[in-house]
């Protein structure tokens, strides 16, 4: 398995952050590439998927807020928990299932990857992910999710994409996303 990095993680977070600072106030209700969510349900998700994690992390209550200030908190108290020692090598039980410290914190920066580029696609952003990030994650986590059972999906079926687009476009559309 390709190794993640929290650098990675810390890297991608700021990314998705500057996303959501960029948000305009008129935009919070439009629709996004979620179907079932608007810009502010989308940030809410982001949110609630760090403090999850973090408290998955650290064996802590889940506590969060929600929107910009939310977010911002939300990935400092995340990659704060990633670091501690030994984390990587721990088990512990994410929204996807019982997993390593390792493979958590590869599923983190996928869903960071994905619903940044659904936030970029929803707000007319554009997106500067870490081309090398994006591919590790092509490799680790995007099969991984793609061999989960229909139902325990947390993505969309994946589409077709041509082989020699962009690494962000062929992350997203394995994860059901039309760029």
């Amino acid at each position: 398995m390709t190794a993640a990095t929290v650098d990675q993680l810390t890297a991608t977070a700021e990314r998705v952050g500057r996303l959501v600072a960029g948000v305009k106030p008129d935009q919070w209700g439009d629709p996004t590439p979620c179907e079932d969510w608007d810009v502010q349900s989308l940030v809410s998700h982001l949110v609630l998927g760090n403090a999850m994690v973090t408290s998955a992390l650290t064996a802590r209550p889940m506590t969060y807020r929600s929107l910009q200030a939310g977010f911002d908190e939300s990935a400092a108290t995340l990659t704060t928990a990633f670091r501690a020692p030994g984390i990587l090598d721990r088990s512990v039980d994410v929204p996807f299932g019982r997993v390593t410290g390792a493979m958590a914190l590869h599923l983190r920066l996928t869903e960071l990857l994905v619903h940044g580029w659904d936030l970029a696609r929803a707000t007319g952003q554009p997106v500067d992910f870490a081309e090398d990030v994006v591919e590790q994650e092509i490799t680790v986590t995007a099969p991984v999710l793609a061999g989960m059972p229909d139902g325990e999906r947390p993505f969309a079926a994946a589409v077709a994409v041509n082989g020699s687009a962009p690494a962000l476009d062929r992350l997203v559309a394995r994860l059901g996303r039309r760029s």
